[in-house]
């Protein structure tokens, strides 16, 4: 009988790991490097988002997709830019670190295959617990409204195959003309997430 106890325990506990993928189409430890990585950044970068904080900015909770397209060119052979806040896998693979490339070649379709991340994924409870965070919406609606107001709204974050390399945009909006965006890269050594290198994308 306790056999068929812990048997009926182990399908549960299988069925509902299957539901969590099919919810977000992914695992249980690529959903842990990412919230991993996003706590790496908020604290190694000096993020000031923590709810404990008397003038913390706002986080979004929600994580939006970074789409990786293939170039397209003109009929004159000019590159057409990639839509706003995505990038092109070329410039993915181009991008270097103490002079050695960060992504390769072999890391290509693999990029690629993380275009079918979810539109949106929200960080776990006990990360989000530890933040003031919002939604997009939200925070979009109250810039408008709340001189000076401010948030961070981050990408998921993309892996090479071997996942020991991430990339991964973050962006701050504000009311007035001080937004920014920045990339990091990120390797994980011994199990832990690093930033190894931050590069300004955009400023207003």
């Amino acid at each position: 009988m306790k056999k068929i106890f812990l048997y009926i325990l182990m399908i549960i506990a299988f069925c509902n790991c299957q539901n969590k993928k099919e919810k977000t189409g992914l695992s249980s430890e690529e959903i842990k490097d990412i919230n991993d990585i996003v706590e790496a950044i908020i604290i190694q970068d000096s993020l000031d988002v923590f709810y404990k904080s008397e003038d913390s900015t706002a986080f979004c909770a929600e994580l939006r997709k970074l789409n990786i397209y293939i170039p397209e060119m003109t009929k004159e052979g000019n590159i057409i830019p990639p839509p706003p806040q995505d990038i092109y896998i070329t410039q993915i693979l181009s991008n270097e670190i103490d002079r050695n490339t960060f992504f390769t070649s072999k890391d290509s379709l693999y990029l690629l295959k993380q275009n079918s991340n979810p539109d949106k994924l929200e960080i776990n409870k006990a990360l989000k617990n530890k933040l003031n965070t919002t939604t997009f919406a939200k925070a979009v609606i109250k810039r408008k409204k709340v001189d000076n107001y401010g948030f961070y709204n981050m990408t998921i974050p993309i892996f090479s195959l071997d996942r020991q390399n991430s990339y991964i945009q973050l962006e701050y909006h504000c009311s007035g003309l001080c937004g920014h965006g920045n990339a990091f890269y990120l390797k994980k050594n011994k199990g832990k997430w690093k930033i190894v290198r931050k590069r300004e994308t955009w400023i207003s």
